[in-house]
């Protein structure tokens, strides 16, 4: 017992060191992040998901883990890493320095030794290790704890790089935030009057909510009458609730589990609520947040989560024979199950053909974008990801949201053009 947190017998074993040095400091991690919230036990995690890039632990991470890995660590339960930030492929077409790649390569290494499944994907909900409703889960990676939140039912928090590995190392997560009922009852309704189209809209919409609530413990429960979202709706809703707002968790009324009715999302407490009206033209102005260009259109970018291979297959089709117009970059970002398929399916060439450039295992945000357009004078990006375009503008480039269609054209036309 320590304080009000009272440990198992095994995890009392593990802080006397009976687990080796490894499983002592995760669980040492563990008493202090519960210390902090309050925590009065840990519970066992079905999984974790380490949003372990270079970027995120640095090379004092990047020591950790090696010395770790050298020691003998090993995960307890299923483990996959998020995006890293690079294609190990494809890295000099950017020109990110080589002492970068190689940090990267090393910390990827050290994890793979400790047991990781190196997944290096953002959307492992979809293609590696979906979450099972109630579950708890020690993810991230922040929209894919969104998504596990919301879509699965599943119970996350956001775990930063330390805190995934210490319960990839122990097994278990304090039991605080969103693992607990209560605080996962809905603080908010928006109610939206209108039809929402497409994942632009989605991301749209969670800029929006995101942006007005701004507090990671208030959960929206969103009305959507008109409009019924497919998973990559969902996840693009997500990714920028996350992004936005820091929200990790929602409701959509007759398409969460834990929302087949706006009663049971608000745990039978509606009238505690703030309600609020959002419209079609409240959806515009995040549109408009992000001025159209005036120039040439330098970057096109689908990418902020991985892409999933319906909507890589959107953009096929939507391309046809045509080509990216010169001096325009299209830039495709999936994870490496996807890439497999599209060219098992013969997309990735048809892709490749249409001059677009496909990479796999990062996301465009985390590989250096600074740097890139630095080195390549880049300054117009185009994307229908919200969460892209919030990040963008912080590295310096001038973003602008549009729809897939419109993506597509203006790649084509190396000019804004809409579909």
């Amino acid at each position: 017992m320590t304080g009000t947190l009272r440990l198992s017998e095994e995890q009392e074993a593990m802080r006397a060191g009976a687990f080796g040095a490894a499983a002592r400091w995760a669980i040492g991690q563990q008493i202090g992040v519960s210390a902090f919230f309050g925590a009065t036990r840990l519970v066992p995690v079905a999984s974790v998901h380490a949003g372990a890039e270079i970027g995120i632990m640095g090379e004092g991470g990047l020591a950790l883990i090696e010395q770790m890995a050298e020691a003998g660590a090993r995960v307890r339960v299923p483990a996959t890493t998020a995006a890293c930030s690079v294609d190990f492929c494809r890295w000099r077409d950017f020109c990110l320095p080589s002492a970068h790649v190689d940090m990267e390569r090393a910390l990827h290494d050290g994890l793979r030794t400790m047991g990781f499944v190196d997944s290096s994907t953002c959307i492992n909900y979809q293609t590696v290790s979906p979450p099972r409703f109630r579950e708890h889960l020690a993810w991230g990676d922040t929209g894919a704890v969104a998504f596990a939140n919301g879509v699965a039912g599943a119970r996350s928090n956001f775990e930063g790089g330390p805190a995934s590995i210490a319960a990839a190392l122990s097994g278990c997560t304090p039991e605080y935030g969103f693992h607990i009922e209560a605080r996962r009852r809905a603080t908010h309704v928006f109610e939206i009057e209108g039809t929402l189209r497409g994942i632009s809209d989605w991301g749209a919409l969670g800029a929006l909510i995101g942006s007005e609530l701004a507090d990671y413990w208030k959960v929206p429960a969103i009305v959507t009458p008109d409009s019924s979202p497919c998973i990559d709706e969902l996840k693009h809703l997500a990714a920028s609730l996350a992004s936005f707002g820091s929200t990790a968790m929602f409701h959509v009324i007759g398409a969460t589990p834990e929302a087949a009715t706006l009663d049971a999302a608000c745990q039978g407490d509606v009238a505690r609520t703030v309600r609020r009206t959002l419209t079609m033209q409240d959806i515009r102005a995040v549109y408009e947040r992000y001025p159209e260009p005036g120039e040439r259109v330098d970057l096109v970018v689908f990418s902020a989560p991985q892409l999933s291979l319906f909507e890589v297959k959107e953009i096929v089709d939507a391309l046809g024979a045509r080509h990216v117009a010169r001096g325009t970059r299209l830039i495709i970002t999936v994870n490496h199950q996807v890439r497999s398929e599209l060219e098992r399916l013969g997309m990735a060439q048809a892709l490749h053909d249409a001059g677009a450039e496909l990479l796999a295992g990062t996301c465009f945000y985390v590989m250096s974008p600074a740097q890139v357009r630095e080195r390549f004078g880049f300054r117009t990006l185009v994307t229908p990801s919200a969460k892209l375009a919030n990040i963008a503008g912080g590295f310096g480039y001038r973003p602008t949201l549009l729809d897939v269609a419109s993506c597509v054209e203006s790649a084509v036309a190396g000019e804004l053009r809409h579909a």
